[in-house]
């Protein structure tokens, strides 16, 4: 009870207020004190709000303008870091690195050591400060903007953050995202490589020769003109959305979860599916089935379809999931 309570109730005990103006006086006293303690959490909020909106501006830094002639050799790029890593389609002859900075607490990280050399782009940001588990509050990446039709080669190694690699022809590329998402849209690939310990992986190409994809956990989609395709994951659903080629093959394998591939109609097929717990789904035009095995322990298929668009050698295999086979209308 505070001061103004007690001289309330000393003046109604005096016969100075009668109780119901001493109720009222306090109600009203009550009222006054809520709606100023308001006023005080609201201002505070306000001021919460401007803090966040202003440590959180997004703030950029170009850390490389370079002219980067046209050439049909691949640019090699080794990049190592904890960013999310963007590589784009920018501006004919000109190589831009552009580093970009969301952060609340703390001091800004060090932006990552940039260089070109020829056609040699390297980026290093792990041995700077910043780029680890224990600064949660800062988002960083770094965007690189290539000129068209460069072809990009290398090896990326990314151990936190997202990677993303759009618009660009892929030559040998190596990427390795310990923990973080990779996004993949390209005309066109040589051999590409992609490894994720926590993420999903999506890959699209509009014609490509050799894929490798392999993850411990996250899904996995694959799309495209691909003449060697091979997926494998520990924990994750993987789905082969495949176009018509000559001389294909395609290997899909899962431990845990479905496995999905379609096709078009009108490609000569050799299918072999197997999985251990979950059906085997098999919806092609002109089937012809080999060998059929359903028992207790294990489901097996063996088909084939003819067809005159494209060949296509197919094995896919789920421990504890479903495999399906499906065609697209012609």
């Amino acid at each position: 009870m505070g001061d103004f309570e007690r001289r309330v109730l000393r003046l109604v005990a005096d016969g100075k207020l009668t109780p119901d103006e001493g109720e009222e006086l306090l109600r009203s006293h009550e009222r006054g004190t809520l709606r100023d303690l308001r006023n005080m959490v609201e201002e505070g909020f306000s001021g919460v709000q401007r803090v966040v909106r202003d440590r959180t501006e997004e703030r950029t830094e170009e850390l490389l303008s370079a002219e980067l002639s046209a050439s049909q050799e691949p640019l090699e790029l080794k990049a190592i870091g904890d960013f999310v890593l963007a590589v784009r389609r920018g501006e004919a002859g000109v190589c831009r690195v552009v580093w970009r900075v969301r952060n609340l607490f703390g001091e800004a990280p060090t932006p990552p050591r940039v260089t070109l050399e020829g056609r040699m782009l390297r980026v290093e940001g792990r041995e700077h400060g910043g780029f680890s588990v224990g600064a949660p509050f800062w988002a960083t990446g770094l965007d690189i903007y290539l000129p068209p039709e460069t072809r990009v080669a290398g090896a990326i190694l990314q151990r936190l953050g997202r990677v993303e690699l759009l618009e660009l022809p892929l030559a040998e590329l190596r990427i390795d995202a310990q923990n973080g998402q990779v996004r993949v849209r390209t005309p066109s690939l040589d051999d590409v490589a992609i490894a994720s310990r926590n993420g999903s992986i999506t890959l699209e190409a509009d014609a490509g020769e050799r894929v490798r994809v392999e993850a411990w956990n996250g899904r996995i989609g694959v799309r495209g003109a691909l003449h060697d395709v091979e997926v494998t994951t520990r924990n994750g659903r993987i789905d082969a959305d495949l176009q018509a080629v000559h001389g294909g093959r395609c290997s899909l394998h899962t431990l845990n979860g479905p496995v999905e591939l379609t096709l078009p109609a009108g490609v000569a097929c050799e299918l072999r599916a197997e999985t251990v717990h979950g059906p085997i789904i098999a919806d092609m035009e002109g089937m012809t089935v080999t060998e059929d095995v359903r028992d207790l322990t294990r489901r097996r298929l063996c088909s084939s379809t003819r067809g005159e668009l494209g060949e296509l050698s197919a094995e896919l295999g789920s421990t504890n999931g479903a495999v399906r086979v499906t065609q697209r209308a012609r």
